[in-house]
């Protein structure tokens, strides 16, 4: 599938956002986009820095409900303004991220989401996270609809009856304003826009429970919808997807009559924010030719955490046809300005200083001051944060400076080795399974770690750390660890194959790999492709490299070894038998589970899932009583608690990646 993609991406014309000359008929529907996606509920605003006019950090916070949503509003206001309709999307994942959603999970979206005022939403892989029960909850209370064309929910019965699961949802057009509507024959003949969403095709071999849902192929569900919209007078069509970036501009190449796509997954802050230290990406508002040679579809997303509002918009001439899409990101800067990554009140800035500040920041491209919606600030301190508050338990390590985690080395500012905060995490899974607790159960050395960057959904801000930091934010997941053995060279072809499709323009790069034991430089050698030129183990202390006939055992968490998230080489290579044994936490306790092998199981559509099969013949009992399954997440616990001086020591990087 990636090559397809490739093809796809290599034969598309990129032209820039002018569709048309200046003398196109545009007598046509003008229509702004507002847009996010990947919020995962961080409700709360984000620790991030900025640039000081002599190119100096200055310590701040960005994002978070409350000041989305006054921006929302205010860009709501400003196209009525203007005679401008507008629509607000979530491109998915609202779901996992926050110590909020560890606690309240899907009540605490439906209430802060349904206060949004958002017209539709997609169907993020994250919103399977915590069981079909829930997110049918999710689904059928919040006040929009939540959409995906390619799925099929007959055979499930949580899903199967549910009204405000759909594949499209119409909007009509009456005073400037677009209002749902159940058809098009109630518009009455008015212009109506239309809204359909699509989830990812490898789902199930993404999100550990979907159930019985069948996911279908994104690009033959894109076009059999939009031949359908269109055959009933649809003339303007909005894709809603959570494909990530990638995929959507293969998506715009393959699928003729898309007005544009609306994105998610990759979390791609399209656009320089460089100013930020969140680096550089691909243009915002990019346009593709359809295969057709003349259709154009106009390709937006807008980064992550609520962090960022995207606003693009759309002109279409009279006959229907897009003329001009144009727009940006605009980042949410907050006015709290410090000196120290600390953010302490000695450190934050006097009043005249906040002023001068506060003025250069305004003037920022591509940045905005907003202020929080107050209603919802209270809600959140109110009626949620306490319980969240009391959740942190004890202080276990502290830092004085930011510890960032970015899934792709190379970018949001960082440099060639990217992660600091993966690679302590690979440290601590690898010192936790060969202390001798664990090594009397497993009773063989481990020699390296490997983890997604995609399992870390959170950087640890400057301060003190507490055993909630980790379980609530960095590490959320039950991820219980596995030991398996691997070859050298089985190593090189899982490594190479995972930082091949990291390296993709427009990746879904949480599948990336961060180490520990052992040392990689990989050299992107095409738009897909990568090569390993150095891998090392260390042995005894010292540097060697990797055989390939030998066999090494390495730890990393279950999710990853039954091959999700593109790692399927693991599964393959224990799809007849495995060695592997699982570690989960009983009474805190550790507790094996050996596993026989991993099954690849197709559904009717053909898409595969991944299931480790035990030799006990059972399940990992994660939703037990007394069963802890965030095993990485309590391994890296205990390796702060025993390296209190763990920030001030240099690590020495184990990953390279060079472009």
């Amino acid at each position: 599938m990636r090559f397809a993609f490739s093809l796809l991406f290599s034969a598309m014309l990129l032209t820039g956002c002018a569709l048309a000359p200046a003398s196109a008929p545009k007598s046509g529907l003008t229509l702004s986009l507002l847009h996010i996606n990947d919020t995962h509920s961080q409700f709360d605003a984000s620790p991030a820095s900025v640039k000081d006019a002599s190119g100096k950090p200055v310590y701040t916070y960005i994002g978070g409900h409350p000041r989305l949503l006054t921006k929302a509003q205010q860009l709501r206001m400003q196209a009525a303004q203007d005679g401008v309709p507008a629509l607000f999307l979530h491109g998915g994942d609202a779901f996992k991220g926050s110590a909020y959603f560890e606690l309240f999970e899907q009540r605490i979206n439906i209430d802060v989401l349904n206060r949004m005022n958002i017209d539709a939403m997609a169907l993020g892989n994250h919103e399977f996270d915590i069981g079909l029960t829930k997110l049918a909850d999710f689904i059928d209370k919040v006040n929009f609809p939540v959409l995906a064309a390619n799925i099929d929910t007959t055979a499930e019965p949580l899903l199967a009856d549910s009204q405000n699961l759909k594949p499209y949802s119409l909007f009509v057009l009456a005073h400037n304003q677009l209002t749902p509507v159940s058809s098009v024959a109630d518009a009455a003949g008015r212009a109506v826009v239309a809204v359909f969403g699509l989830a990812l095709e490898d789902m199930r071999a993404i999100a550990p429970d979907t159930g019985a849902v069948v996911f279908s192929n994104e690009i033959q569900s894109a076009q059999h919808t939009v031949d359908a919209l269109t055959a009933q007078g649809v003339q303007h069509i909005i894709a809603l997807t959570h494909l990530g970036h990638q995929r959507d501009l293969a998506l715009a190449g393959a699928v003729n009559g898309i007005d544009a796509i609306v994105g998610g997954h990759s979390h791609s802050l399209l656009g320089d924010f460089r100013h930020w230290y969140l680096g550089a990406q691909r243009p915002y508002a990019e346009i593709v030719t359809n295969p057709d040679g003349k259709g154009q579809t106009c390709v937006v997303q807008a980064g992550q955490f609520a962090q960022a509002v995207g606003q693009a918009r759309l002109e279409f001439n009279n006959a229907g046809k897009l003329i001009s899409c144009a727009g940006q990101n605009t980042l949410l800067a907050s006015t709290d300005y410090f000196s120290s990554a600390l953010r302490d009140k000695p450190s934050r800035f006097s009043a005249a200083k906040q002023t001068k500040t506060e003025r250069y920041i305004a003037s920022l491209p591509r940045t905005a001051i907003v202020q929080e919606d107050k209603a919802l600030r209270t809600l959140l301190d109110s009626q949620y944060l306490p319980a969240v508050q009391q959740a942190y338990g004890g202080v276990i390590n502290a830092t004085e400076a930011e510890i960032l985690h970015v899934r792709l080395p190379g970018s949001a500012g960082s440099d060639s080795h990217g992660s600091v905060l993966a690679g302590h995490i690979a440290d601590g899974m690898l010192a936790y399974v060969n202390q001798s607790a664990i090594q009397n159960l497993i009773q063989r050395p481990v020699q390296l770690a490997l983890i997604g960057a995609g399992n870390i959904r959170a950087p640890l801000s400057a301060g003190e750390i507490r055993e909630g930091n980790i379980r609530l934010e960095v590490l959320p997941f039950d991820s219980p660890l596995s030991v398996l053995s691997i070859s050298g060279a089985d190593l090189t072809a899982l490594l190479t194959d995972i930082i091949s499709q990291s390296v993709a323009p427009g990746a879904h790069t949480g599948k990336f790999p961060y180490v520990a034991g052992i040392r990689y430089v990989a050299k992107q050698t095409g738009p897909d492709t990568a090569e390993l030129t150095v891998l090392d183990i260390k042995q005894d202390g010292v540097w060697q490299a990797v055989s390939a006939r030998q066999q090494y055992n390495m730890v990393t968490t279950s999710y990853l070894a039954d091959g999700n998230d593109g790692w399927q080489v693991l599964q393959q290579l224990q799809a007849k038998q495995s060695d592997r044994q699982d570690i989960i936490l009983r009474h805190q306790q550790p507790r094996l589970y050996p596993v026989a092998r991993v099954e690849a199981v197709q559904d009717s559509s053909g898409a595969q899932s991944f299931s480790a099969r035990y030799r006990n013949g059972g399940v990992l009992p994660c939703k037990a009583e007394g069963v802890d399954c965030k095993v990485a997440a309590q391994a890296f616990i205990d390796y702060l608690k025993a390296n209190p001086q763990l920030w001030q020591q240099k690590r020495e990087p184990t990953v390279t990646l060079l472009k």
